[in-house]
Formats: structure tokens, C-alpha cells, sequence
């Protein structure tokens, strides 16, 4: 009776350790992670703006800038005198990855305009002493660095808008 109950278990652990363990490698198979879509990788969309309560919050979708790279966004949030940004972008690498608003736009990376603090396993949190106005003002753009030793080679990018619109 014992060992037809064991039996029985046994079969149902390794079909699902089966079913885990296919599911896990099919998601892997392309090396892209299996959420991201061909829109999320597709050139910057329009960046979502809202201001609710006094906040000020403008999303902006980053975008791999040349192979697989990253994707993710850049929130930026502002009560009107400072500006939070927060970066979150996956696959998150194995080191620090240097992250900066640029003067520019994405395939015309221009000068930093600001240090943003690093990606470390794919997010990333800085206070900017400047109103969202200031921050968003002319063409820039949030662009990822693949690492301090790789520096030149950019993982993602994110158009930011000129303006608000306020």
C-alpha cells in the first residue's frame, strides 16, 4: 500500500519538476526575457504624463539601443521643487551600470547634463535638487551605460519630452 502511494508521488514531483523545467528553458531560449514584447522593443513611445495632488510624474519607456540590451523606464516625479527619479531596467546586469541624462537624443548622444546614481541589479533612485521643469527642459535623454569598464557601449535609452506641457 506504502510504495503505491510513493510510486504515486514520485510521478507527480518529477512531472511537475518536468513541467518547471521546460517552462524555464523555453523562456530562455532567444535570451530575451519572455514579458518582453517587439513593441517594448521598439523605439521610445510617448513618455505617460500626469499630475495628480501637486505631483508631477512623467514615464518614459527605455529601449534597447542596438542587440538585445535592456529595456525598462525612467519615472521621473517632482512635488514642484525636486525631482525623484527612478530607473528600473531588466535584464538587470551582473555589475554597477553607469546612468546619466544626456543633451541629445538617442542615436545623438550629446554631453551629461546629470549623474543619475548607478543601475545596481536593475534599478536605480536619485534626487535631482530641481524642479521637473528644469530637468525636462530642451532635448535630452536617460541613456544606460553597459559599465564603468564598457562605458561607451549604451544598454538603453529614453527619449524625455521638452517639456510638460504645463
Amino acid at each position: 500500500m506504502y510504495a503505491g502511494i510513493f510510486k504515486r508521488r514520485m510521478f507527480v514531483g518529477i512531472t511537475a519538476l518536468a513541467i518547471f523545467l521546460a517552462v524555464s528553458c523555453a523562456s530562455e531560449e532567444d535570451g530575451v526575457p519572455p514579458a518582453v514584447s517587439q513593441d517594448q522593443r521598439a523605439p521610445t513611445p510617448t513618455p505617460a504624463i500626469s499630475d495628480e495632488d501637486g505631483v508631477t510624474t512623467v514615464i518614459v519607456h527605455l529601449s534597447p539601443t542596438e542587440g538585445d540590451g535592456q529595456i525598462g523606464t525612467a519615472t521621473f516625479a517632482s512635488d514642484g521643487t525636486s525631482t525623484t527619479v527612478e530607473i528600473e531596467v531588466s535584464p538587470a546586469a551582473t555589475e554597477a551600470q553607469p546612468i546619466h541624462i544626456h543633451a541629445g537624443v538617442c542615436d545623438d548622444v550629446g554631453t551629461v547634463i546629470h549623474a543619475l546614481q548607478n543601475v545596481v541589479k536593475g534599478k536605480s533612485s536619485t534626487e535631482i535638487d530641481l524642479p521637473i521643469d528644469s530637468v525636462l527642459s530642451g532635448e535630452a535623454l536617460v541613456n544606460v551605460h553597459a559599465s564603468y569598464t564598457d562605458a561607451s557601449t549604451y544598454t538603453a535609452c529614453g527619449q524625455l519630452p521638452s517639456s510638460i506641457g504645463n
